[in-house]
């Protein structure tokens, strides 16, 4: 079905829904400049556009069958049958992401008129609350569209603090320069383009999905940590701001992967258009963000940070290796796990590293050592909303806050009660793959030992659940890998 233009101006009349915009920022260069909500006003253009769509959307009249909120949300996935599209998990992660988030901001330029719009970002690490359009439930004295209840309040055990979203986390996520450590890594045993692979996950985590992603969605609570969290119009305004990050990265002067496996990678039907066909994106044309017609309000100039070959070539032979396999150059410490970590006991693994490794690691300059943790096929107790990473502190317990030295990161999974679902939205049959993710423990390590020895070559570390708010410490549950690795490269 075609959305007329008669149609869209019926349905931006006063019966429908109320219009509150004015004029969008005209494209520079023929791009729409997507802007930070952190000096916007609450009556900005690009708001009040973002905030009738998303009016229209929930009472749509005229337009065809899947071009609803609901509709739109659900190629995302709901929480009654999981995930359906959406990828986590793995290397798909951010393309696919960034094709949904530029659907929506095509159907908002197409629906309300507003040629120019460009999809706004929450820069959570500048403004740690609500953007004020999205916290009041009313507008203008009217329901407003871009408010959801139930949220959390972003205060104490929900704050969005410096070890989730501080400018520590973004320095680590832009110094990192392989794709898959930043971008999360592929599922060791994919062999080809398939799409069953895009939902099967399967990779390892890094920080940027692992931990902002994760904590932004779980903290706010609602329907954020659900497969149904585009219901939430917050959504887009939060990966408007992961894509932003992925531009700067690029911006910076790194490189995405060039493997045929990832560039090669179609999402078929993913898509909605505004007259309600379907279509798809390839992952090789969502790298160029000019060429998809946007930028952002700023991108920094190339930092002339040269990639390792040598590091970059041992990382993945290890990320695409099984756990325990020989991977030349990197030295692998422990492997199959049985032991769980609750809050009332932290799961505690402690390894001898080579006195070469020791001695490199806590060089002056670091020697170029690098020491990871490998954390596969998490199994996650329903009441644990994430788990804490400590190093050599043994006798760590679920009251030792994250400003001690020895702690080194949380990590968060999303919704982990559903899943994806065991056959695609293709019917292609697919296997659940439990969350894995990959942890840098040097920094910690230096600033623990800066030019001393570690006491006997003892590298030991810890995992520590993180209950759920009012769920008592006994009920929470566990923390299970069923592969706990460090690796010194």
């Amino acid at each position: 079905m075609t959305l007329s233009r008669r149609t869209a101006l019926k349905l931006m009349s006063v019966g429908a829904v109320t219009m509150f915009t004015g004029h969008v920022r005209a494209a520079q260069n023929g791009l729409v400049t997507r802007r930070s909500l952190t000096n916007m006003s609450i009556d900005d253009p690009a708001i009040s556009a973002y905030r009738d769509f998303v009016g229209l959307m929930q009472s749509p009249q005229g337009l065809p069958a899947n071009v609803n909120w609901l509709a739109f949300s659900q190629q995302h996935g709901d929480r009654i049958r999981g995930y359906k599209y959406c990828p986590h998990g793995d290397w798909y992660f951010l393309p696919w992401h960034r094709a949904y988030t530029l659907m929506y901001e095509k159907a908002v330029q197409t629906l309300t008129h507003h040629s120019e719009f460009a999809m706004p970002y929450w820069n959570w690490t500048e403004v740690r609350d609500y953007p004020e359009a999205f916290a009041n439930p009313e507008y203008r004295g009217k329901p407003n569209p871009l408010y959801v209840p139930n949220r959390n309040k972003l205060v104490g055990k929900y704050a969005l603090d410096e070890y989730i979203v501080g400018q520590s986390v973004m320095d680590q996520i832009y110094s990192e320069t392989i794709y898959e450590i930043f971008g999360t890594s592929r599922n060791p045993n994919q062999t080809d383009t398939d799409p069953k692979w895009v939902v099967m996950g399967g990779g390892s985590q890094g920080i940027l999905e692992s931990t902002p992603h994760n904590l932004v969605h779980n903290n706010i609570g609602a329907f954020m940590p659900t497969p149904g969290s585009p219901r939430d119009p917050l959504f887009f305004m939060h990966h408007g701001n992961i894509d932003r990050i992925w531009a700067t990265w690029n911006a910076l002067g790194r490189e995405n992967s060039n493997d045929p496996l990832w560039l090669g990678m179609t999402f078929p039907s993913n898509y909605i258009k505004p007259d309600g066909t379907l279509y798809s994106a390839n992952v090789k044309e969502l790298q160029n963000i000019n060429d998809l017609g946007y930028t952002y309000d700023y991108l920094p100039s190339p930092d002339g940070r040269t990639p390792n070959t040598n590091r970059e070539s041992r990382i993945l032979a290890l990320l695409h290796s099984r756990p325990g396999a020989a991977v030349a150059g990197v030295q692998r410490f422990g492997g199959a796990n049985t032991f769980a970590a609750t809050p009332l006991k932290a799961l505690d693994r402690q390894w001898t590293m080579s006195d070469a490794a020791i001695k490199s690691l806590t060089a002056a300059n670091g020697g170029g050592t690098e020491v990871l943790a490998l954390i596969q096929d998490i199994k996650i107790g329903e009441h644990v909303t994430a788990f804490r990473v400590f190093v050599n502190r043994p006798d760590v317990t679920e009251s030792v806050p994250n400003t001690d030295p020895h702690y080194v990161r949380t990590i968060a999974f999303l919704d982990h009660t559903g899943g994806h679902a065991d056959t695609d939205a293709h019917g292609m049959a697919g296997q659940k793959q439990l969350p894995s993710v990959v942890v840098n423990l040097t920094g910690t390590l230096q600033r623990l030992y800066g030019s001393r020895r570690l006491e006997a070559g003892k590298v030991s570390i810890q995992l520590v659940p993180v209950p759920a708010a009012g769920v008592a410490l006994e009920a929470v549950g566990t923390v299970v890998p069923a592969s706990l690795e460090i690796v010194v490269l």
